[in-house]
């Protein structure tokens, strides 16, 4: 199966704006015929969909899926990659927990947050070179008009069948580490096995980049302000006061491996962090940015939920001023630079 799910494409941040939350709206949403749920050809509950952003802004959304699955419900949420205006972001979302054989899909929920930030202008080339071949899947090439390299880029669509049905959502195969500004790389993706002879033509073909998401938490009854960047999913973050950790829990529903990097202010410039993973200690890399920023990153192991606590904070209750965020946020282009050049270094090791 080489699909993918959310999350799936990212790249260097060039800049975050200051977001805000919103409900659901009529100018984001999920068409129902649209969001569908079916067992793959390996029988995983699977959940497709394409999230349409009308809003005058670019957005990063978030879907909550409920399943009903015999007597439960199965929910999961997703904070998928940013939207720019006018544009879909589709999806392919396995449901593991589902059990059963007969499952209901329940009707979406979604909220978004609004950002200034546009996904990087990576555009998919529409000449005879983008091919639809016989066995249902998709090649073509797409360029980088931005005037910074990306890192790690993806590529996904909506697949329709013959008579205009929304059937899967496919993702490129390769990993393209690293695209210089006017560069042009092959790509290409391949829908479910089951949906191969029924595929008609490739949709909403996207190149995003995964926000960097600013966090704020209680520590010591003061704020405490923090980033990270992923491509995973990163929910229910929050300080304790007993272990001196920060805790959260971290989805990772990819096939390939995947990361996480928190960046954490310097307060005693002697932090010595530690993380433990569903309670056992993991590997990871500290290091600290040109700015004076702990960076504390691991890798997420394929189709993976992690409940991380990482310790080794300072315990003086260091405040914090309002314009933190501000200043975190001018640090991002250097700070995810850096993450994703440590990725590919390691990549290719």
């Amino acid at each position: 199966m080489r699909l993918f799910v959310t999350l799936s494409i990212f790249a260097t941040l060039i800049g975050l704006g200051i977001i805000t939350a919103h409900s659901a709206s009529a100018n984001v949403w999920i068409p129902d015929n649209e969001f569908i749920g079916f067992y793959n050809a390996n029988g995983t509950y699977t959940v497709i969909g394409a999230v349409k952003n009308t809003e005058a802004s670019a957005i990063i959304p978030t879907i909550t899926i409920n399943v009903k699955d015999y007597d439960k419900t199965v929910s999961e949420r997703y904070t998928l990659s940013t939207v720019d205006s006018q544009k879909d972001i589709p999806f392919n979302i396995k449901i593991l927990q589902v059990e059963g054989k007969n499952a209901t899909l329940e009707k979406s929920q979604i909220s978004f947050v609004v950002t200034n930030h546009n996904s990087t202008d990576i555009e998919i080339i529409y000449d005879k070179t983008l091919k639809k071949h016989a066995d249902g899947h998709e090649t073509g090439f797409i360029t980088n008009n931005d005037t910074s390299t990306a890192y790690g880029v993806r590529v996904y669509a909506a697949i329709y069948g013959k008579d205009g049905k929304f059937l899967d959502v496919g993702k490129s195969v390769e990993t393209i580490e690293k695209m210089s500004p006017g560069e042009k790389i092959a790509f290409s993706m391949y829908p479910d096995p089951q949906h191969a002879s029924m595929v008609s033509y490739y949709s909403c073909f996207t190149v995003g980049a995964d926000p960097t998401m600013p966090v704020s938490v209680t520590k010591d009854g003061k704020p405490y302000n923090f980033v990270y960047l992923t491509s995973g999913s990163v929910v229910d973050t929050k300080y304790d006061d007993a272990t001196h950790s920060i805790t959260a829990t971290v989805r990772y529903p990819f096939p390939d491996s995947g990361f996480v990097n928190f960046m954490f202010p310097e307060e005693s410039g002697a932090e010595k962090f530690s993380v433990l993973s569903n309670g056992k200690p993991v590997e990871f890399v500290q290091s600290k940015d040109p700015d004076g920023y702990w960076h504390v990153e691991l890798s997420l192991s394929p189709r993976s939920t992690s409940y991380l606590s990482i310790s080794g904070f300072d315990q003086s209750g260091v405040y914090y001023p309002d314009n933190f965020r501000n200043y975190i946020l001018a640090i991002i282009p250097v700070a995810a630079a850096a993450i994703s050049i440590i990725i590919w270094k390691k990549r290719k090791d």
